[in-house]
C-alpha cells in the first residue's frame, strides 16, 4: 500500500498558506475518490482507499512532521519505501512537480523532520512549486503567506479555496 503524506500545518491560521500545498494535493486525492479524512491512531488524520493507498496529515505543525512516521509505518505494517512525501518547494516554479526517491532536505524543516525521524535520504518525495513571480526572501515568511489572488484560477477549483480545505478536515481538528 502506498502511503502519501501531505506536509502541512493544521491550524486555521495556516490553511490558505503555500506551506500547505502538502494538505492540498492530498484534498484533491480525498475529493477525486470521495474519501473522507478521520482522526488516525496518532497526531493525524487519515482517509483510505482500500489497501491501495492512503493518505495521511500530521498534526505535529510543520516543523515536527516527520514525528508520526515511525508510528503509521508500524500500526499499518508498511515499510519507508511506501512511503511518499508530499511538500512546497520554493526552489521550484509555481505548479511544476519534481519526484526524488533520495535527497537531502532542501532546506525545508518538514522533510528536515522526516528525514530525522526514518533515519534515512532514501524516502520518496513529491515537491510542488510554490515560487510565483512574486517571490522573495526569507523563504519562511514567503511560505507562510497565501497566493496572491492572480494564483488563484491556477489553484483552486472552487471560488471559496478556503472553505473547501476545511471541509476535508474533521471538525475535530
Amino acid at each position: 500500500m502506498t502511503i502519501f503524506v501531505g506536509l502541512g500545518n493544521h491550524e486555521s491560521k495556516y490553511l490558505d498558506t503555500k506551506h500547505n500545498v502538502g494538505y492540498w494535493v492530498l484534498d484533491s486525492f480525498a475529493e477525486k475518490y470521495g474519501l473522507e479524512f478521520k482522526p488516525g491512531k496518532g497526531n493525524y488524520f487519515v482517509a483510505k482507499k482500500g489497501s491501495s493507498f492512503m493518505l495521511i496529515k500530521p498534526t505535529t505543525g510543520m516543523n515536527n512532521s516527520g514525528a508520526i512516521i515511525n508510528e503509521v509505518l508500524s500500526f499499518y505494517k508498511a515499510k519507508k519505501e511506501d512511503l511518499v512525501i508530499i511538500f512546497d518547494d520554493v526552489d521550484l516554479p509555481l505548479g511544476e512537480i519534481r519526484f526524488r526517491t533520495d535527497g537531502g532536505d532542501g532546506c525545508h524543516n518538514g522533510m528536515k523532520s522526516v528525514l530525522k525521524y526514518v533515519s534515512s535520504e532514501k524516502i520518496n518525495r513529491l515537491k510542488v512549486g510554490i515560487a510565483a513571480d512574486d517571490y522573495k526572501r526569507p523563504s519562511e515568511k514567503y511560505v507562510l503567506k497565501p497566493f496572491n489572488k492572480r494564483y488563484h484560477c491556477l489553484l483552486y477549483t472552487s471560488p471559496s479555496p478556503r472553505d473547501k480545505r476545511q471541509s476535508r478536515m474533521p471538525s475535530s481538528a
